[in-house]
């Protein structure tokens, strides 16, 4: 057997080579050793399990836990993967929706917040690892375990109703949309995922590179920045503030010179790419400068496929208020789409200045760059780990808007008709 499960909660299992291949949820750091749940037997008599009776008055299984190799990894951390994956909370609705109406259940009588609700308030860390009978359905799962210990008794407007025609329909809700909505719940968010895969390695139906491997390359996104620079800075801050997710992301190979620094040569490479029908998953990310934005929205004038996006850096408020300096002397002007590179999602300290350069007629406003970037760029390549007192904020909110975008671009490609 090989099993999924948040904390001792199992959420999918499968046997032999008829599984569900869960790798994609992990890294190759994630292999420690996690506990396999086995029924104990009376002597080693494998027809005589040991059983007892629960404070419910129903049998139970005696268990007892062995340690092995298995992949583990924060259910919060998990989450991140699963976004990117396409499963967002959109297309967790969307697929319940689904099994209501393939199942002809009423959503009014047992809607999808009721099951968010549920998740996000069952104690997770008092499940059981033994649900009683072996190989048991999931409808009958849900009604005779899941029904009870998620509390729908007590937030249903119709129970029973939900107890005998809605738990069939969850006999096939994705294990990911399980994790989703158990990612709100406080009990669950710090609780370990694991995958225990050990008993089908050892029993030769998979080998440990099927199961520990790199991320896939049909799951990963390609960035393409203005400059060498752009894309340092951003593979960076993932590797630094988002490990858990940083190989979801490819950019550009540096190595032999960034092949299309500036503006004009990304927009170029952009429409190479959309004329050869790329079927990478493409971000296209501007600067936040006079330069970028002209070029941003020339870019999403172009008939853009279903696997390619294009950003520019967001606006910011503290840029509102910024030390300016030009032909007419010092003084505080808005950044915002004139001069927000991004070195200025750095923490700047409080002597950063910016430098109005030219006049871009497209945009009637002035370019501005931000003096002694190559400093501020300097200082936070050479961090090894994040640093107390120094400021993510801006750079986070970069991250985010980047994560977003891939996990909307992924999720809409699920369809759940």
């Amino acid at each position: 057997m090989i099993h999924l499960a948040v904390g001792r909660l199992e959420i999918d299992w499968g046997k032999n080579d008829g599984f569900v291949d869960h790798g994609p949820l992990f890294q190759v750091t994630d292999v420690a050793q996690v506990p396999y749940y086995y029924v104990d037997h009376h002597d080693g008599d494998y027809d005589r399990p040991k059983t007892y009776i629960d404070a419910s008055g129903e049998e139970r299984y005696q268990l007892f836990a062995k340690y092995k190799d298995g992949m583990s990894k924060p259910l919060w951390q998990v989450v991140e993967r699963i976004r990117l994956l396409g499963y967002t909370l959109e297309s967790c609705e969307a697929e319940f929706r689904s099994l209501a109406e393939l199942n002809n259940f009423d959503t009014d009588r047992f809607p999808f917040e009721l099951l968010k609700q549920a998740l996000a308030t069952v104690d997770v860390r008092k499940v059981s690892a033994d649900y009683g009978e072996m190989g048991e359905n999931f409808g009958k799962f849900f009604r005779r375990e899941l029904y009870p210990r998620l509390g729908f008794e007590a937030i249903a407007d119709d129970p029973d109703y939900v107890r005998l025609y809605a738990g069939e329909g969850m006999e096939n809700l994705s294990a990911y949309t399980v994790l989703q909505l158990l990612a709100f719940n406080p009990s669950a968010a710090d609780l370990p995922v694991t995958w225990q895969f050990a008993d089908v390695e050892n029993g030769g139906w998979a080998e440990r590179e099927d199961l520990v491997r790199e991320l896939d390359p049909e799951h990963r996104f390609l960035i393409v920045t203005e400059g060498s620079s752009d894309a340092r800075i951003i593979r960076h801050a993932f590797e630094l503030l988002r490990p858990h997710i940083a190989d979801f992301f490819d950019f550009v190979d540096m190595e032999e010179g960034y092949p299309f620094a500036g503006t004009g040569n990304v927009y170029k490479f952009l429409q190479g790419l959309i004329s050869i029908s790329i079927q990478n998953s493409v971000v296209v990310l501007y600067d936040n400068d006079a330069e970028g934005v002209w070029s941003y929205r020339k870019s999403n004038s172009l008939n853009l496929p279903e696997n390619i996006r294009v950003l520019k850096l967001p606006d910011s408020p503290t840029f509102v208020e910024f030390d300016t300096v030009g032909p007419g002397g010092r003084f505080m002007a808005d950044i915002n789409g004139q001069a927000a590179a991004i070195e200025c999602y750095l923490d700047l300290g409080a002597d950063a200045l910016v430098r109005w350069t030219n006049f871009k007629s497209e945009t009637e406003t002035y370019q501005g760059e931000l003096l002694g970037k190559t400093g501020y760029m300097r200082t936070f390549l050479g961090q090894k780990a994040r640093k107390d007192g120094y400021d993510y904020s801006r750079i986070e909110v970069v991250l985010d808007l980047i994560i977003d975008t891939c996990a909307k671009m992924r999720s809409e490609s699920h369809k759940f008709d």
